[in-house]
């Protein structure tokens, strides 16, 4: 590949990721990264979708997100929004889209899942912790890469609140339970310190670190979440 310009590949997907200071610049050298790929493919009998053939720009520069770039004999339009494999990633890296899409998508499943379990003279909360597990690996998924988008607040909140309505289904709590109460009551882990310890974890795992330093993570979290339950005041 040119100066600049590292693949991705999972199963039948592949991402280039081009670094580039202009347009223009990105441009050249996408025609590069295509022509390569195309040989290479065409070598072993192989075609690329270019109809599937998706582009964003990802940059924190006040620049126009959505414009029109050559790819092979077509052209395509950048979105301002993509989904690579299960994160939707956005132009300006806020992870917002993601958080949103990830919020929906745990609604819909703790809502279903709840229809089986009513709240009087249903399941026991041991088996109510089923739903939470559920909805937790929906909003937490891929949170090794997106975690720091919950130190803002609107972001947070918007998964707290998801997390809190599981947590009233798990304790068969009344609505009125203030949300760090019912997590305290159901046993569950506030999300954002949950997305934090993945992310420490992963990082960990990147640097090779001893598999001991998992434990040392959760028990962080546990110190946390004691520090915030000690001085709440609602």
């Amino acid at each position: 590949m040119p100066d600049n310009v590292h693949l991705v590949g999972f199963a039948d997907d592949v991402a280039a990721v081009i670094t580039a200071r202009n347009v223009t610049e990105a441009q050249l050298r996408l025609n590069q990264v295509m022509l390569r790929t195309m040989e290479w493919m065409d070598d072993r009998g192989l075609k690329l979708a270019t109809e599937k053939t998706e582009l964003i720009i990802l940059t924190k520069q006040q620049i126009p997100l959505e414009i029109e770039m050559r790819v092979w004999n077509s052209t395509i339009k950048t979105s301002k929004e993509m989904k690579y494999l299960g994160i939707q990633l956005d132009s300006r890296m806020s992870f917002w889209a993601q958080i949103k899409h990830a919020g929906e998508k745990a609604s819909k499943a703790s809502a279903s899942l709840s229809k089986l379990m009513a709240n009087v003279g249903g399941p026991t909360e041991d088996k109510r912790k089923l739903l939470m597990t559920v909805v937790n690996a929906i909003l937490l998924y891929g949170s090794e890469v997106w975690s720091n988008a919950l130190h803002i607040n609107q972001k947070r909140n918007a998964l707290e609140k998801i997390q809190r309505t599981t947590a009233l289904r798990v304790a068969s709590a009344y609505r009125t339970v203030s949300g760090a109460a019912v997590l305290v009551i159901s046993s569950s882990i506030p999300i954002d310190l949950m997305a934090m310890e993945r992310r420490q974890a992963w990082l960990s795992r990147q640097s090779n670190e001893n598999s001991s330093v998992a434990t040392n993570y959760r028990e962080h979290t546990m110190i946390e979440w004691q520090s915030r339950w000690t001085n709440e005041t609602s």
